[in-house]
């Protein structure tokens, strides 16, 4: 088998180069969402900035809140994916693309490895 049919193309897209060598990935205080600026603090890890430092109790209580709320969702699609595969006491090995709860469970799980990354970003 030989032709035309089987070539396959491909394009590398640069990395680092063109315009993307001007973009610089900053972190932003959870509180008001500004950059945080200075290198010690983004190398860190820090979460707030320097104004919202003392509303820090409050607002790592939302971000856990936030993370609750998803864990429970994502166990409540979990739990209802489980069902409808008759076991409860096994994964779930759905793939149905014309399921809803399928799109909301894998929604809703990488809503919260987005939130638990946040969380992470708290330093204890």
């Amino acid at each position: 088998i030989a032709g035309d049919h089987t070539r396959k193309v491909s394009l590398a897209t640069p990395k680092a180069g063109g315009i993307m060598a001007f973009a610089v990935k900053t972190l932003k205080c959870m509180g008001c969402k500004a950059p945080l600026s200075g290198a010690a603090q983004q190398r860190d890890g820090r979460a707030l900035c320097a104004r919202c430092k003392p509303r820090e109790r409050e607002i790592l209580h939302e971000k856990v809140r936030d993370v609750r709320d998803l864990e429970v969702e994502f166990n409540r699609l979990w739990t209802q994916c489980q069902r409808c595969q008759g076991s409860m006491h096994q994964d779930v090995l759905c793939t149905a693309k014309d399921c809803p709860i399928f799109y909301r469970r894998t929604k809703t799980r990488k809503d919260l490895k987005a939130a638990q990354e946040q969380m992470d970003r708290f330093a204890w």
